[in-house]
């Protein structure tokens, strides 16, 4: 499997980081992904403790869509939202008329409701918010989406369940989160690892992400990040045919 750290993918599809601005996709995580440690706080009463992602994933679903005119998105794994919000945004940011399904077993209303006071109306005019089991919804589902990001239960069995239901729906990309690489022994990311290195793919990357664009007080030697997303790129799809003036 190829590996490859972010900036060299963006680099690749020819999408230039000054393009955007970093503070935006700060801005969404500061709201669904910084840790709150203020007990106090009502959100912290609602929605309890936040954990603050690599941010880093969201600039490249940003990318993806908007270079590649992404206009059905399927998620399995909403969270706190960080990756479908930064979606909509691409979709809002590019004129995209595009629609996101998000499926999760465990959204939280209040949390949402908190959220539509902060994010503009018409990114949650794009989302589609699925609840329930990701198996329970995908089953006997027909419908084709662009692109499809997993990042749902990252059990062995449940990663392959998921896979298993998507790999024929997607036209453009698929998108694994929390891949971890084979110095990991223990934690959930090494099983999806173990099923997406099962998978028989020659289009996948392993991009190394977090902490190679936000630094702050997050910033780790590079040696020690260890794991990524994994990219696979439909084989009928021609990324060579968007070409796009930022």
């Amino acid at each position: 499997m190829r590996t490859l750290d972010i900036r060299e993918k963006l680099e690749e599809i020819d999408f230039p980081i000054s393009s955007i601005s970093l503070g935006d996709f700060d801005a969404i995580g500061e709201y669904t992904a910084k840790k709150n440690r203020d007990r106090n706080s009502d959100l912290y009463k609602s929605v309890g403790c936040f954990f603050r992602p690599n941010y880093e994933r969201g600039i490249l679903l940003y990318a993806l869509v908007s270079k590649f005119r992404i206009s059905s998105f399927l998620e399995i794994g909403f969270g706190r939202g960080y990756s479908t919000f930064c979606v909509a945004k691409a979709m809002s940011d590019l004129g995209i008329d595009g629609k996101i399904r998000t499926i999760d077993p465990n959204f939280n209303e209040d949390f949402l409701k908190h959220l539509t006071n902060i994010f503009p109306k018409e990114w949650f005019s794009k989302i589609e918010f699925a609840n329930g089991r990701s198996e329970d919804i995908l089953e006997g589902m027909d419908e084709k989406f662009d692109m499809v990001y997993i990042d749902g239960d990252h059990t062995y069995e449940a990663t392959k369940k998921d896979w298993e239901m998507t790999k024929d729906v997607y036209s453009k990309f698929l998108l694994f989160d929390d891949y971890h690489l084979p110095s990991k022994d223990s934690g959930p990311g090494i099983q999806c690892a173990k099923l997406i290195d099962e998978i028989d793919d020659k289009s996948k990357e392993l991009l190394i992400m977090d902490r190679r664009i936000f630094f702050d007080d997050r910033r780790i030697p590079d040696e020690k990040i260890d794991y990524g997303q994994v990219l696979l790129t439909h084989s009928d799809f021609d990324t060579s045919q968007y070409v796009v003036e930022w």
